[in-house]
């Protein structure tokens, strides 16, 4: 199984590329032409639910800051320190414990590995 991500700017472009090489459907906010980098929080969450995707990123505001119904699945990476194949193989390992629908909030921590 693999996941629909939206990468938020704060993850690596070396972890973009690995998750795609582990065939997960990624898009970056700064390939997208509706939202670039500098795009609000709010703009992020809505157009990551209107495109089935969850959120990867290293910003904790998607889960204190945004109202709840205005959320969509996030992936918050708050071990900055980790690798982007850490971080992938992290990603890679919850698809084989939960659907991307089941994704509320999950930590991409080493504890994951």
């Amino acid at each position: 199984m693999a996941y629909r991500i939206l990468a938020d700017e704060n993850v690596e472009r070396a972890t973009v590329n690995y998750l795609r090489k582990l065939d997960h459907d990624v898009e970056r906010l700064d390939e997208v032409a509706e939202l670039g980098l500098g795009a609000e929080d709010e703009a992020i969450a809505r157009y990551a639910r209107e495109h089935d995707r969850i959120v990867l990123t290293q910003d904790d505001d998607f889960f204190t800051e945004l109202e709840i119904e205005h959320m969509v699945g996030v992936l918050y990476q708050r071990e900055q320190t980790l690798s982007a194949r850490e971080v992938g193989d992290i990603v890679h390992e919850m698809t084989q414990y939960l659907e991307q629908s089941d994704v509320t909030l999950e930590y991409v921590s080493g504890n994951w590995l």
